[in-house]
């Protein structure tokens, strides 16, 4: 519905030609940049996108990011936003102006700083001259996709109607300023009860485009007229780990190295990719994917810990832990502590039940605990409930806006998703360093260096990263493997169509 400012391309370049951008002017001190905006792209009720509407933009998300604020800012923090931002303002119709307070990396910043900024209709959404009010107006329609507000977009479609729990539909938008305007006029998107009622639709033709849960792939033959899709997107998989001292039944243990390098030996990934992935994952080992290809991955990194419980559980005796009663104990505390994980994916239950039974090879007892999605978000998104959980499954380290992995989003102290709070002088510094200007060979050496020190310190474990999604297409539907954008993480049904 929303077109950012920056498009990013299959190799997480920005692509100026299917931008809102057309260009970026950076000064020499790497501190202020000059946006160009295609003045071809319009709103669908005919008005010019402007520089005006870039800048409200960013204050919305300079508001939000206020401590004070009614609809917080989730990436505050990520890509400099807002401490780094000294101004942005508009220079004519069509030109914004962001300057920096320092001098930065600016392929990190284009990457991550810039990318947030997405235009928004000025002229709809301005209702109030106090940006906080404004802030919880929009927090007072962001559950009513029916609203007439939505209504004015710059995408290739806007939404027609919503009914919760049922479906949303999409009509095309007529206006569209972009290139490839929809060929399919209406798309809608139907909740299903379970993976299993989405695979009965599937198997009665009821779709034409459809997931297929992992757990549900050896009836994948069941399926006809249908061709399997592997889409790949920028993100890695871990299981957070708990660092703070009240952290269920372990304390702030976790903050000891030796114990995760344990963990992580325990943890058979090759068995999760075949038994449980089928083959449609990667080994993960540090926070920068191998698959989508991409310029940031290190190439020369090892794996420091791979699967072996024999080593893992010396490196437990030889800071002191003994076996008492089947489990490691050192005076009264004994490693057992729970993994959390929300219900619903029988994938995630089938992988938690192989990492208990991996770690308790190492003598180290986790309990497992699946709780609703709604609760489950309670715990893991609250310091308040922190002592309610000591290592989470189901999350995946992803980079959007963070085109630029570089971290900043997930492992500082200040980061939003930096969900048990880890911490590290080192870690901070060399997120910091990926900030900073230099030469191509400088900025990789100090991206390298940030790989390395992640997959040898274990900020949380790294567990192997599935295919985004595996989708059941119809064979009649052209274009929606070749048009996936692995860096975004979605597909644009605007370059989607049926054959004939």
């Amino acid at each position: 519905m929303y077109m950012a400012l920056l498009w990013l391309s299959r190799t997480d370049q920005i692509e100026d030609s299917r931008s809102i951008a057309s260009g970026i002017a950076v000064s020499k001190q790497y501190s202020r940049y000059t946006i160009t905006m295609n003045p071809k792209w319009r709103w669908s009720n005919g008005q010019p996108i402007t520089a005006q509407d870039v800048v409200y933009d960013w204050t919305l998300i300079h508001g939000a990011s206020a401590s004070n604020s009614p609809f917080p800012y989730c990436f505050s923090g990520s890509g400099g936003v807002p401490a780094d931002f000294k101004s942005v303002v508009a220079a004519g119709s069509h030109t914004v102006v962001v300057t920096l307070n320092k001098s930065v990396n600016p392929v990190w910043f284009e990457h991550n700083g810039l990318s947030q900024l997405v235009p928004v209709p000025k002229s709809t959404w301005d209702k109030h001259s106090n940006v906080q009010k404004e802030l919880a107006f929009i927090k007072s329609v962001a559950n009513s996709p029916n609203d007439p507000i939505y209504r004015v977009v710059d995408g290739p479609y806007r939404i027609q109607k919503a009914v919760t729990n049922q479906y949303y539909t999409f009509v095309a938008n007529p206006k569209y300023s972009g290139a490839h305007p929809a060929q399919i006029k209406t798309v809608t998107y139907l909740y299903e009860t379970s993976t299993s009622a989405e695979f009965a639709q599937m198997r009665t033709h009821k779709v034409d485009v459809g997931y297929l849960p992992f757990s549900l792939y050896r009836s994948k033959n069941q399926l006809t007229g249908y061709h399997l899709t592997a889409r790949t997107a920028m993100e890695f998989f871990y299981l957070p780990l708990n660092f703070r001292t009240n952290a269920y039944g372990i304390g702030g243990l976790f903050n000891n190295l030796y114990l995760r390098q344990a963990l992580q030996m325990g943890m058979n990934q090759p068995a999760i990719i075949q038994s449980m992935y089928h083959g449609y994952a990667v080994p993960t080992i540090g926070p920068v994917p191998a698959k989508p290809p991409n310029a940031y991955y290190d190439k020369a990194l090892k794996n420091p810990y791979p699967y072996n419980p024999a080593a893992g559980k010396k490196f437990l005796e030889k800071n002191g832990w003994s076996l008492v009663n089947g489990v490691m104990t050192k005076g009264s505390q004994k490693l057992a502590f729970n993994l959390v994980y929300s219900t619903g994916s029988a994938t995630l239950n089938d992988m938690a039940q192989l990492l208990k039974q991996d770690w308790a090879r190492e003598a180290i007892d986790v309990s497992l605990q699946p709780i609703g999605s709604q609760a489950f978000g309670d715990i893991i998104g609250s310091a308040s409930q922190s002592n309610k959980w000591a290592m989470a499954g189901g999350f995946a380290g992803g980079y959007v806006p963070d085109f630029y992995p570089s971290g900043g989003s997930l492992f500082l102290p200040t980061a939003g998703f930096n969900l048990g709070a880890y911490n590290s002088s080192t870690m901070n510094r060399l997120i910091a360093a990926t900030y900073k200007d230099g030469t191509r060979s400088q900025v990789t050496r100090r991206f390298n260096a940030y790989q390395v020190y992640a997959a040898q310190n274990l900020p949380g474990l790294f567990v192997p990263t599935p295919a985004y999604s595996l989708s059941e297409v119809r064979t009649f539907v052209k274009g929606f493997r070749s048009n996936h954008r692995p860096i975004q993480g979605y597909t644009p049904l605007n370059r989607v169509s049926f054959k004939g």
